[in-house]
């Protein structure tokens, strides 16, 4: 499967997207991720899709951890993420209810914990998870 969309003129991802959301479900090892990762890239699918809320907000790091054992393979694939849903989870005691954050201060500071569980300085796509309801 080489075919690619352009979504930019200097922007492509592959036709199909690998998604991550039950990746802690996996039971797999870092090197064992990576296994798997480069298998699907050999498939030609170069697009990986990831939200911070994954796993209980564990999954981006987990695939980071993947990530670190071979660092030139970040600029072989096309990392997208989500953000925008506040769960309830014991990583943020102070939430009392699920609800949906698109404020600036949030997706600001989600991209930034994305940045460093993926251990690199940028995504390629950003995607609201839900669409927002007051925009």
């Amino acid at each position: 499967m080489k075919e690619r969309v352009n979504l930019t003129k200097d922007f492509e991802i592959s036709r199909i997207a690998h998604g991550h959301w039950r990746l802690n479900e996996w039971g797999l090892s870092n090197k064992d991720l990576l296994k798997f990762v480069n298998q699907i890239i050999e498939l030609g699918i170069t697009t990986f899709e990831h939200a911070d809320i994954y796993g209980d907000y564990n999954g981006e790091r987990m695939f980071g951890n993947a990530l670190k054992l071979d660092p030139a393979l970040r600029k072989k694939i096309e990392l997208v993420t989500k953000c925008g849903i506040n769960l309830l989870s014991d990583k943020f005691p102070e939430r009392k209810i699920k609800h949906y954050n698109f404020g600036y201060n949030h997706i600001v500071s989600s991209v930034e914990n994305s940045l460093k569980n993926f251990n690199t300085d940028y995504v390629d796509m950003l995607l609201l998870h839900r669409p927002a309801p007051f925009f």
